[in-house]
């Protein structure tokens, strides 16, 4: 993990948080895991009840801290007045806020690799090591029953109670405690804060939402944009795999040929050859464990190719140590 934005406030104060979440939102928008739509946030390092996220404008486009927003994570209103209108779904962040003390930043996106998952039933898995932090069940979060009497069927996640749902996802009742929680606990203080109750930790790090894209919480900016990024690269070698292996082994039909009733197959099996290879649960923790020491090297990488794309302006101030 790198430095990150959430040690002292003596050592890295809000201009750096600024820079980094702005970077952020560039970044998620340079590897296609947001456009025109989706966002970041990021919990305030001296005030545990607030966070950071842009106003309503399209994540490439944001530049300055003038585009940025606090809200009260109890409400997700503004801090301020007058402030710039923003997303709608912010309720998304700060449910996930208010549940998780531990958690500082949070992606949701609507990735196109990502979304077939969402709507097909075949469960999301880690296939590479990049991606152990998925562990061996992603869970799909269906808004259509916890929709408040009298609002809007539109998939989005406009309030706290829709919000809460979704956030209780990343942590069911009845979850036995998934290796992410014990990965997560193993990171320095100085990076997450104090140690949390372990009722504190989720459970999951992304979770899909049926027609609509998936959300990962994480304990910094770097982590929330790594787990982003490789939630989609995950897909795409879990889809590509999917499909050279049906086109090349196809399935196979077996059962007893009723003659008498002209040639009918019946009792009949299909056999599938040529399983895939998922990482196991061991894998996954040790990947995920081995991938945290090394988070430094693409988000250096990655700052430096939005650095250079004129697409992209960073007008915050870096602040001093």
């Amino acid at each position: 993990m790198s430095a990150g934005y959430f040690l002292e406030r003596e050592k890295v104060g809000l201009e750096d948080l600024f820079k980094g979440l702005v970077t952020a939102s560039h970044i998620l928008h340079s590897n296609g895991i947001i456009d025109a739509y989706g966002h970041i946030s990021v919990r305030s390092p001296d005030n545990l009840a607030t966070f950071w996220m842009p106003c309503n404008i399209s994540p490439a486009l944001v530049s300055s801290p003038d585009d940025l927003v606090e809200y009260n994570v109890e409400d997700v209103s503004p801090v301020e007045k007058n402030v710039k209108p923003g997303y709608l779904e912010r309720s998304i962040h700060g449910e996930i806020y208010k549940r998780f003390p531990a958690i500082n930043s949070v992606v949701h996106s609507h990735c196109s690799h990502v979304l077939p998952y969402c709507v097909s039933g075949v469960p999301l898995k880690p296939m590479i090591h990049m991606a152990g932090f998925l562990g061996n069940n992603v869970p799909v979060w269906d808004i259509a029953s916890h929709y408040p009497s009298g609002s809007k069927h539109d998939l989005l996640v406009r309030n706290t109670a829709l919000g809460a749902s979704l956030s209780a996802t990343f942590k069911p009742a009845t979850s036995a405690g998934y290796i992410y929680s014990k990965v997560r606990s193993a990171i320095p203080s100085q990076i997450a804060g104090a140690p949390p109750r372990p009722s504190h930790e989720p459970d999951h790090a992304v979770v899909l939402m049926q027609g609509h894209g998936f959300t990962t919480a994480a304990y910094g900016i770097e982590e929330a944009v790594f787990q982003a990024i490789y939630t989609k690269e995950a897909a795409k070698t879990q889809t590509t795999a999917l499909t050279i292996r049906n086109a090349h082994f196809g399935h196979i039909v077996e059962g007893k040929i009723d003659l008498e009733g002209g040639g009918k197959i019946k009792s009949a099996k299909v056999k599938a050859e040529g399983g895939l290879k998922y990482l196991s649960e061991k894998e996954a923790h040790d990947a995920c464990e081995a991938m945290q020491a090394t988070i430094a090297r693409p988000w250096a990488l990655w700052c430096r190719e939005v650095e250079v794309n004129p697409l992209y302006r960073n007008d915050c101030p870096g602040g001093e140590d």
